[in-house]
């Protein structure tokens, strides 16, 4: 299945962001072979320089992780285990690209200059495209939602109340392995962000089910409600749970998460919609 977010291959999710960044690569050694021996490029040295592209990926990930831990490092210092938790996407992008470009420029030093300045500007030709047109999808699930959900005590709200405060909206379901784990960071979050709202609206689950939960697992969640048809979902283009959608105040859609979170990644999201 094919959403807004990603791309789904039953149990695997590939977000738009890492698929774009696949094909800018893919579409860029395409275009290196058919012009690596204009450049003068020997077939040796064009093998090398593909071996050192995948390499490349590699250094990029540890130091785009990297570079996110530091910047989040008291947060991580707090829950440190959360560090190889790297499903929570805690990626810095341009400093994955940039230490990436480096290592890629050092192992392939004796090359002609000009073929791989061909390369990079291949590259960032494709993923600033692929990057633009995924925005211009990504606009049409800008605006905050206009549904109409029930809470625990089968009271009609419309999530519009929330507009005027950063809002954080939890899309989740107590069957959901993910949800359950990441429930209790978010509940942590309430407290220590008092200027944002939390709202957690439980996917085709009856008010009983939800309650029996909340109460085992001694959650204190301020806003739970319930969307019994999963139009919150389908409203916003997140179809798979948990997802977790970042409002600012205005109530612009300014970042979207799926998948577990885990404190430092929570934190670097809540900090932009503050900052809006």
């Amino acid at each position: 299945m094919i959403t807004a977010q990603a791309i789904h291959l039953g149990p695997i999710m590939l977000p738009w962001g890492l698929t774009i960044l696949m094909l800018a690569i893919l579409m860029s050694v395409v275009i290196g072979k058919f012009c690596f021996q204009y450049f003068a490029v020997s077939n040796l040295q064009w093998s090398a320089f593909k071996d050192s592209i995948w390499s490349a990926f590699l250094v990029g990930l540890l130091s785009a992780r990297l570079g996110f831990v530091l910047l989040n490092l008291d947060v991580y210092l707090e829950h440190p285990v959360e560090i190889w938790k790297i499903q929570d996407k805690g990626f810095h992008l341009y400093v994955g690209i940039a230490c990436a470009g480096l290592w890629m420029i050092w192992k392939n030093r004796s090359l002609k200059k000009s073929f791989i300045a061909l390369f990079f500007a291949a590259f960032a030709l494709f993923f600033i495209s692929g990057q633009y047109f995924y925005q211009q999808v990504q606009l049409q699930y800008q605006q905050f939602p206009q549904v109409n959900l029930v809470s625990l005590q089968q009271e009609h709200v419309e999530l519009t109340q929330f507009l005027g405060k950063p809002t954080v909206i939890n899309l989740w379901a107590s069957w959901c392995p993910p949800c359950r784990r990441e429930m209790p960071v978010l509940n942590d979050a309430q407290q220590r962000y008092p200027n944002v709202q939390f709202v957690f609206i439980n996917q085709n689950e009856d008010a009983k089910a939800v309650q029996t939960y909340l109460q085992q697992h001694k959650l204190n969640l301020h806003w739970v409600l319930l969307d019994f048809d999963g139009v919150t979902a389908h409203k916003m283009g997140m179809f798979g749970l948990p997802s977790t959608l970042f409002f600012n105040a205005q109530g612009k859609l300014i970042d979207t998460h799926m998948g577990e979170l885990t404190h430092a990644a929570l934190h670097q999201k809540v900090q932009r919609i503050v900052s809006e």
